[in-house]
């Protein structure tokens, strides 16, 4: 990928991200100040997302040879870079999701749990109806 590409996703990333935090009721002072975090955080995700399909079809360990009889099996440096990138991005959107109150967090990640079976789907309906 071209860097104007991986530029456009990462400000289209910032854009989401600060949209995230305004609708939040995030003061523009605050998201000012946390604007590094954000556009490199939108960079990682743009970064990571072109990572994962290298990644995708790539072995997860691979030999070597060093020469001077220096063979051997290592993790392939594409998993190591990924994992330091993931865990950089992490400790990003850690920062950013901290901003966030607890209530928009909690309806941003709500998980919806599907009923097992009908008689399931039944009984719940009961209980909101009561």
């Amino acid at each position: 990928m071209d860097d104007k590409e991986i530029k456009g996703r990462a400000d289209a990333e910032v854009n989401r991200i600060t949209e995230l935090l305004i609708d939040a009721g995030i003061s523009e002072r605050r998201i000012k100040l946390l604007n590094p975090v954000i556009v490199n955080t939108a960079w990682m995700k743009a970064k990571l997302d072109d990572a994962r399909e290298a990644v995708k079809n790539s072995q997860i360990v691979i030999a070597y040879d060093n020469g001077g009889n220096q063979k051997g099996i290592r993790i392939n440096p594409l998993f190591t870079g990924y994992e330091a990138l993931w865990k950089s991005y992490m400790s990003g959107m850690t920062k950013i999701l901290e901003c966030l109150p607890d209530e928009k967090i909690e309806a941003e990640t709500k998980v919806v749990e599907n009923p097992k079976s009908m008689l399931e789907i039944v009984r719940n309906k009961h209980k909101k109806d009561a």
